[in-house]
């Protein structure tokens, strides 16, 4: 019930601060430049949520990892698409059962809207660390 609670409060503080929506609820990028797999490729951080890695394997497939800032367990990467534009996923968090979908969207190279929908709905921005 105690991690319910803090989950409850960490997404409304990230909720309260409002990201760059329109009024549908839909993402805004800031730019209309498209990206490459290439250009998801490393560490990504959304302070207080989750963090994220992505790279590409062996056989040049993209992959991802994705794990609770806090607590440092990993989610389960269900299902992954990359394009040009966005970049959606859908996890499992073990700890609470959630699953979510999300869609990651660039604003520039080193920052990422993802919005999240399904059992947590948030809007997080993500920030290239490496």
């Amino acid at each position: 019930m105690k991690k319910v609670i803090i989950l409850i409060v960490l997404l409304a503080s990230i909720i309260s601060n409002a990201q760059i929506h329109n009024a549908s609820g839909n993402i805004k990028t800031k730019s209309a430049i498209e990206f490459t797999n290439e250009d998801y490729i490393g560490f990504w951080s959304c302070e207080g949520t989750s963090h994220v890695v992505i790279w590409k394997d062996c056989n040049g497939n993209m992959q991802m990892a994705e794990f609770s800032a806090t607590s440092g367990v990993p989610l389960d990467i269900v299902s992954l698409n990359f394009n040009k534009i966005n970049l959606f996923v859908k996890t499992n968090f073990k700890e609470t059962n959630f699953t979510t979908e999300s869609e990651f969207v660039f604003v520039d190279k080193s920052t990422l809207i993802c919005t999240v929908s399904g059992d947590g709905n948030a809007p997080l921005t993500y920030k290239k660390i490496r």
